[in-house]
């Protein structure tokens, strides 16, 4: 299951930039650092998230444990995006202006 879910995230993280890099646009290493980030922070979403959850209904965890865990892994993911988004301003901007 652990493969599956790092497959999905590397699909739905990567897939953007594959797709822009077989149609022969550029690459640039914004872009390569958003889809890695991309592909981190869904994988480790989408595993911790479902840990904590599932350790919660097995009654390893409180609830209001697993709900922190979850809001952690919110918070560190949103965070992570707006440091990213910092670092790239102007990737940001062609982004929103279509160049």
């Amino acid at each position: 299951m652990l493969i599956v879910v790092w497959a999905f995230a590397l699909a739905f993280g990567g897939g953007p930039l594959l797709l822009r890099f077989l149609n022969y646009q550029p690459v640039t290493r914004c872009a390569v650092v958003q889809a890695v980030s991309n592909v981190v922070a869904t994988g480790c979403w989408m595993t911790f998230g479902t840990a904590a959850i599932s350790a919660f209904e097995r009654g390893l965890i409180a609830l209001s444990t697993s709900i922190l865990v979850v809001a952690g892994l919110f918070a560190v993911v949103t965070g992570g995006t707006f440091l990213i988004a910092r670092w790239c301003p102007d990737e940001q901007q062609d982004n929103r202006t279509g160049h």
